[in-house]
């Protein structure tokens, strides 16, 4: 990997955890924080792919657990495997389809699995974790979990389609960027 790439993927990952840490607030349920740390992440993904958002991804949940103290070990792992699903999905799907309308159709495929997974890792880990039973996170699946993912997974989704050209124009300009992604 080049300097280039590495610096600008260092610096991208330095955003997200900055947008992580100032931009919060709950949204359906008081335990359901947005942030929008994901945006970054996706760029990263649409650049330079997947593999690439997977590690940055990795590096900043745990980041994130260690400057919030939101959840510790296990709001990390949440949140890797939330931002994981969604960029990884989006980055793969949009590397098998580089234009427009394959970044808009990764970002919803990316959306939907986030979605999907996050329903499942919510009824599996919080009786574990947090001791709520799982007929308790069932019944918050509909008025807070469902919703939350879906609607942070949409917003972070529309900001990325209107700034990632713009931005890897202007890395492709400065000469960060190789080529036009």
């Amino acid at each position: 990997m080049d300097t280039k790439r590495i610096t600008t993927i260092a610096v991208l990952s330095a955003f997200s955890l900055v947008l992580m840490l100032l931009i919060r607030f709950p949204m359906f349920l008081p335990f359901l924080i947005y942030e929008p740390g994901d945006i970054p992440i996706l760029i990263i993904s649409f650049m330079f792919g997947p593999a690439s958002a997977l590690g940055a991804t990795f590096i900043l949940s745990i980041l994130m657990a260690v400057f919030t103290g939101l959840g510790g070990p296990f709001g990390a792992f949440m949140h890797f495997l939330a931002t994981g699903v969604f960029a990884g999905t989006a980055g793969y799907f949009y590397q098998k389809h580089h234009n427009k309308v394959g970044a808009i159709k990764g970002l919803a495929i990316g959306s939907i699995a986030m979605t999907v997974v996050m329903a499942g890792a919510n009824l599996i880990f919080n009786p574990i974790f947090y001791g709520i039973p799982r007929e308790q996170v069932l019944q918050m699946m509909l008025p807070g979990i469902l919703p939350f993912n879906l609607t942070k997974a949409v917003i972070n989704s529309i900001i990325t389609v209107l700034i990632y050209k713009k931005l890897a124009n202007f890395l492709r300009n400065k000469g960060l960027l190789k080529q036009i992604n």
